[in-house]
């Protein structure tokens, strides 16, 4: 019998290296032209989402982000751990067994880790029945505040104080969704109890329909703003409410307008915002106090003198 020559030995190492590489890296390769054909449909199932939505463009918009990036990360995910798999079993690697186990193992955990299926399933019917997405304005699980991300498993929000917040989709029981299709801010505004509330709406009144007409404020309205009436009476000062309709992202710029124009426009017409009490009304009487009490002195002191 005549011995395998040694070079024909590493040749066909050499060739079952290279057949591998070759394996390998078309998984490689395959893997990533999956990632970008899911990229693209992703990218046609946003534009579907703002174009055949209902409700406002930025609301569309934003349902499509939300959407795109949950579908986006799960494709990616799902492709990786399969070329992984693919790649392992190319090596000559047996995964029949870490399979089995792994599917033990997913059960046993599935028991002990009910709380994140439930968030899972949480986050897929809140993205089905699209109660908030990226950008809207939520209260939830005690936490309110801005949505800067959404996965299945949780939900980012940052509060007024700069502080990120990770809410579990499974704890969401309640949903209260400030910035739903059109937001309405009531402004209240203070006035003194010694003010004539009917001439104090009329002023209202005045001030918001020359507020519809601003050309800074007009684009950002929905309906032409409000009188609501009297609210809060208290000692001294009852408030006065206001209302407006726009778009949630102009909330808080048409409320800070109309909160600065509507004191503006009292104080002009000479109303007082708020009553002066205690001390700070001494000053408005003393002067026919202090008169009163002069004059009854002189009278006095004349009437000795005489």
């Amino acid at each position: 019998m005549k011995p395998i020559p040694i070079h024909t030995t590493n040749a066909a190492e050499a060739y079952s290296l290279v057949t591998l590489a070759i394996k390998v890296g078309l998984i490689v390769l395959g893997a990533l032209i999956l990632i970008r054909i899911t990229s693209i449909l992703v990218a046609r199932l946003e534009r579907a989402v703002r174009i055949a939505g209902h409700g406002e463009e930025a609301s569309r918009e934003k349902r499509a982000r939300t959407l795109g990036g949950v579908v986006r990360g799960i494709a990616r995910v799902a492709i990786i751990v399969v070329a992984i798999l693919m790649g392992v079993r190319e090596l000559g690697l047996d995964i029949t067994p870490a399979l089995a186990a792994a599917g033990g193992f997913g059960v046993a955990a599935g028991l002990g880790a009910q709380s994140v299926v439930r968030d899972w399933i949480g986050g897929f019917f809140i993205i089905f029945a699209n109660e908030y997405v990226v950008g809207d304005i939520v209260q939830i699980a005690g936490v309110s505040g801005t949505v800067e991300a959404m996965t299945l498993r949780h939900t980012e929000i940052r509060d007024g104080e700069g502080a990120l917040h990770f809410v579990p989709n499974g704890e969401i029981k309640v949903v209260t969704n400030l910035t739903k299709s059109w937001s309405s801010p009531i402004v209240r505004i203070p006035v003194s109890l010694t003010e004539d509330p009917e001439r104090v709406s009329q002023l209202l009144e005045q001030f918001l329909a020359e507020a519809a007409e601003d050309p800074k404020i007009k684009p950002l309205l929905r309906d032409r703003p409000r009188v609501l009436g009297m609210e809060d009476v208290t000692s001294g000062q009852y408030t006065m409410m206001l209302q407006a309709r726009t778009l949630p992202e102009h909330r808080l710029v048409v409320a800070r307008a109309i909160r600065f124009g509507a004191v503006s426009k009292l104080r002009a017409e000479g109303v007082a915002i708020h009553s002066p009490t205690g001390e700070s009304a001494a000053p408005e009487r003393a002067p026919g106090v202090v008169a009163r009490a002069r004059d009854a002195r002189l009278h006095d002191g004349g009437d000795a003198e005489a």
